[in-house]
């Protein structure tokens, strides 16, 4: 008998592996890296500028964003359009602006000229500096989501379905409290691959829950805190929830993931007080905690589910053949 249970452990953890190492390998095709021109800034506030007075503009790698699949039955039983979502405050400028465009960097489904990924350019901003992606309503919303359909004959990716977001009913039915699994995968701006995307993967818990909106960099939102650590260009990146294991007395074997949301950026080691005459005060310093917030997927959602989407929908499916 006792034989009999190690071997089944041993299988246990082959096939968990198995399964974890095609989930995470999966996880990495739904990822691009975006890529764009910044104008750096002094501590004071100002533009750094050349010899000329110019202001200095550098390309760097801004963050993360990844794909999601939105089902449409006009188009057929397995149609759907296709998104590409990020934090929203990747696609800004050192001064708030939006940039004018971003350079999504994907990999190639098939090396050319030596080369293993390519970019493509996604307008960001109109001539008055109006975001051109889809947002929130509420500024605060760290989510942009722009309409965007690679070649996939050429570019090698992999949409999250909305399937896969975890949304309030799932939170409940499942039970999701502290503690449980999380990871995500994004761009690391210290080495992200000099011929093609090399996403980092970084593992966590889910570490508070809250029904409160939560002070954030970009304003008070409701969001996830998550035991991430997080740095630039990890900002955008998707985080999921594994729910697999040993759950309410039954246990799932291999995998169970769910999109929990964006990782839209970490906890400074800063606390707010107030003095006697009811001034606000911060402490602290600007060291990284290892603690991040997460926009939840039901923002995405909400999102892609506005009246501005869906009428956008409706017009291409205007120009769509008849479903059969």
């Amino acid at each position: 008998m006792k034989r009999i249970a190690i071997i089944l452990a041993v299988l246990f953890i082959a096939h968990t592996s198995t399964a974890a190492a095609q989930a995470i390998n999966e996880q990495k095709r739904t990822v691009a890296f975006l890529f764009g021109t910044i104008h750096p800034r002094n501590q004071g506030g100002a533009p750094i500028t050349d010899e000329k007075g110019k202001p200095v503009a550098i390309e760097i790698p801004l963050g993360t964003a990844f794909f999601v699949l939105y089902p449409d039955a006009r188009g057929g039983p397995t149609f759907g359009f296709l998104y590409l979502v990020t934090a929203k405050h990747v696609l800004e400028d050192t001064d708030g602006t939006f940039l004018k465009e971003v350079r999504v960097r994907l990999n190639l489904k098939v090396p050319s000229g030596g080369r293993q990924a390519d970019f493509l350019s996604v307008p960001v901003s109109d001539d008055r500096g109006n975001l051109l992606w889809y947002s929130d309503s509420n500024v605060a919303t760290d989510v942009a989501i722009a309409p965007l359909l690679p070649d996939d004959k050429r570019f090698d990716f992999l949409p999250i379905p909305i399937s896969m977001f975890a949304d309030d009913d799932l939170l409940k039915r499942e039970k999701v409290v502290e503690g449980d699994s999380l990871n995500f995968v994004g761009l690391m701006s210290q080495y992200y691959g000099e011929s093609k995307n090399y996403p980092v993967v970084r593992r966590g818990t889910l570490a508070l829950m809250t029904d409160e909106e939560i002070d954030t960099p970009t304003g008070r939102q409701h969001a996830f805190i998550a035991e991430l650590t997080s740095w630039p260009g990890n900002s955008g990146s998707p985080v999921f929830l594994n729910l697999a294991g040993l759950r309410e007395g039954s246990m799932i074997v291999g995998v169970n993931l769910h999109l929990l949301g964006i990782l839209s950026g970490t906890f400074l080691n800063k606390v707010k007080g107030t003095t006697v005459d009811a001034s606000t005060v911060v402490a602290g310093n600007d060291l990284n905690t290892g603690i991040s917030f997460v926009t939840p997927a039901a923002q995405i959602k909400k999102i892609l589910d506005s009246q501005a989407l869906q009428q956008n929908r409706d017009m291409q499916v205007q120009g769509l053949p008849a479903a059969k």
